[in-house]
């Protein structure tokens, strides 16, 4: 049986895209405010005043380059990297991109907004909000350059991974200069990459692919700081005690009563 919720959200099933002779993006009508209210139960995060505003106008566009962007948290799956969440899938290209803006914020849109890559498996930071995604979508689109903004973003990837190893070193030392960071990172385990992209100025993405399978990813609150880890692992500290354990002498229980008398 079909929810409230359903009923009253007339968009389930996504638009189909655009054919790729077209570049202009097609904006689908917007919501009721019955329809908005019905997306309460199922929106991941925050459903502020402004992001309400926006579906009144348009519940979601459609492009060539990204097939469907939602804007209802309706059409595309959850995201799976754990450390965006609470967060709305705007589009899953044909490339295999996920294109993801947080929920977390009380107020404004969404934002920050992450293009999520497979590969390299590297997550670029875009833009700070949901407002300033989908301007600079369009106007690349309206000067027929989304196509040419898509392959810049593939290139700072590339060069995120390349030098993954030297952007760890230098995010560690910039966070571990940072007072209010120091206890986030003593909780990290040994051994883990870390990667500050506050400075607006720097290539701003992180390579989550270095964790693998078996791997863990951190993040700082909700600022954009995080850590990966090749392998789940306790804290340094209970690394640490681990290792001193495993390598210290171990005293007979006479001797043990001896020292303690």
């Amino acid at each position: 049986m079909m929810s409230t919720a359903g009923k009253v959200v007339p968009f389930s099933v996504a638009p189909k895209p655009l054919p790729h002779s077209l570049f202009k993006l097609v904006s689908v009508p917007g919501l009721g405010a019955q329809a908005i209210q019905g997306l309460e139960a199922t929106y991941p995060g925050i459903l502020t005043a402004d992001m309400r505003s926006l579906l009144r106008t348009t519940s979601g566009l459609t492009a060539a380059e990204f097939g469907t962007i939602d804007l209802t948290s309706r059409w595309h799956p959850e995201e799976p990297i754990n450390v965006f969440r609470p967060c709305l899938t705007l589009a899953i290209d044909d490339e295999g991109r996920r294109w993801i803006a947080e929920t977390s914020r009380d107020q404004g849109l969404p934002g920050p907004i992450w293009a999520v890559l497979p590969d390299p498996a590297v997550a670029l930071y875009v833009c700070d909000d949901l407002n300033r995604f989908l301007s600079t979508v369009n106007d690349a689109s309206e000067r027929g350059q989304l196509c040419s903004w898509l392959r810049g973003l593939h290139r700072d990837a590339r060069e995120i991974w390349a030098q993954r190893q030297v952007l760890a070193r230098v995010s560690y030392e910039s966070c571990r200069e940072d007072p209010s960071l120091r206890a986030w990172l003593a909780g990290l385990p040994l051994g883990v990459h870390v990667y500050d992209l506050r400075d607006p100025s720097a290539l701003r993405g992180w390579p989550y692919g270095l964790a693998g399978a078996e791997g863990r990813l951190y993040r700082c609150g909700r600022l954009p700081v995080f850590a990966v880890s090749t392998a789940p692992s306790a804290s340094r500290w209970a690394q640490r005690m681990s290792q001193v354990a495993a390598t210290a002498e171990i005293l007979a229980p006479a001797s043990a009563h001896a020292l303690a008398a």
